[in-house]
């Protein structure tokens, strides 16, 4: 010691001895009822605003016409299913197994951008940069699919 910048050893910061006992007490906040926490959830509920994000079937059918599974000769597979296979429930099964795991960047209608995934649950659609989602379950898919042949 010695030194200017040194200061000499206390029991607490600081040179007083002022609040070297003092305790946390929690009997002095405010803790809501839960009455009052409903209120505000409730509130913080009522305050969002709605998802601006709609799929529509143009933007389905831009999608399913533009990558079809993304695989090369994908787009002629599925035309032969349809061809070939009368059952939808067949038909959604292969479906799922000709996009299988995977996705693509995506520019949506409306110049907005997002992602377009594919799994066993069917395509998602993840729109940015709030990464709304929605699905299509592989029955739906192969639904637009069926649609969109025969028309």
């Amino acid at each position: 010691m010695g030194a200017a910048h040194e200061q000499p050893e206390s029991a607490g910061r600081g040179t007083g001895t002022d609040g070297t006992d003092l305790q946390l007490s929690f009997f002095d906040a405010h803790i809501p009822t839960e009455a009052e926490q409903i209120e505000t959830i409730d509130r913080a509920e009522s305050e969002k605003t709605p998802s601006a994000f709609v799929l529509s079937q143009a933007e389905i059918e831009n999608v399913l016409r533009r990558h079809g599974s993304g695989f090369m000769g994908g787009k002629q597979r599925i035309m032969a299913l349809y061809q070939t296979q009368p059952d939808r429930k067949l038909r959604a099964k292969a479906l799922a197994k000709e996009y299988g795991i995977g996705g693509h960047s995506h520019d949506f209608l409306d110049g907005s951008r997002g992602f377009v995934n594919h799994n066993w649950k069917g395509l998602e659609f993840d729109h940015y940069p709030d990464h709304q989602k929605i699905t299509l379950k592989w029955a739906q898919v192969e639904k637009y699919i069926d649609l969109m042949i025969q028309s």
